[in-house]
């Protein structure tokens, strides 16, 4: 059950802001990103995509991906065809922290001289870690293929109301896209 809630909540990962996350991006150095212009969606089909399964916050992505690509000149055309394909989807694993302090004092300091001391002062948290890719897809000739990956990683821990879900999802949408297109060097 716990898993099943990590799954609903996941795109809270995207949710909760610049400042918590890791941003990692990867791409084809191959590629001439520099004639793209126009984007179109694409959706993933089978697997476990936790976007999938929750569609209010897929679409909140969706619309803070929009964002970001409109910022940077991208635009969505009415009808044909596209310069490449956008696809977001994410996943979720259960963590464990483990943090051991040390040797702990105990309470024998003062009145009976003992400066005592006794087993280890330790603290376990659990917590759910997603994932948020944003993928760029080409299609020369009749392949499918990925060019550019953007994945921010961090805690699970989405906003309370719809307004700051979706002001967090755009900052984090921004970060992820912020090195696209690539720039080469």
């Amino acid at each position: 059950m716990f898993r099943n809630i990590a799954l609903l909540v996941v795109a809270g990962l995207l949710l909760t802001g610049c400042s918590s996350m890791t941003v990692k991006i990867d791409y084809d150095p191959t590629v001439d990103f520099t004639g793209l212009k126009t984007y179109q969606w694409a959706t993933m089909k089978g697997g476990e995509d936790a976007l999938a399964k929750v569609p209010l916050l897929q679409k909140r992505v969706m619309i803070a991906v929009d964002k970001a690509l409109a910022a940077k000149g991208f635009q969505k055309p009415a009808s044909g065809t596209a310069d490449f394909y956008v696809m977001v989807h994410a996943g979720a694993k259960d963590k464990i922290n483990v943090t051991n302090y040390g040797y702990n004092y105990g309470s024998h300091w003062g009145g009976g001289m003992g400066y005592g001391g006794y087993g280890n002062n330790i603290d376990v948290s659990y917590y759910t870690e997603g994932t948020v890719f944003v993928d760029i897809i080409k299609k020369p000739g009749e392949n499918y293929e990925l060019v550019w990956r953007g994945a921010a990683t961090g805690v699970v821990n989405p906003p309370d109301d719809p307004q700051a879900a979706q002001e967090k999802a755009d900052a984090g949408a921004a970060e992820i896209l912020r090195e696209f297109p690539p720039i080469k060097k």
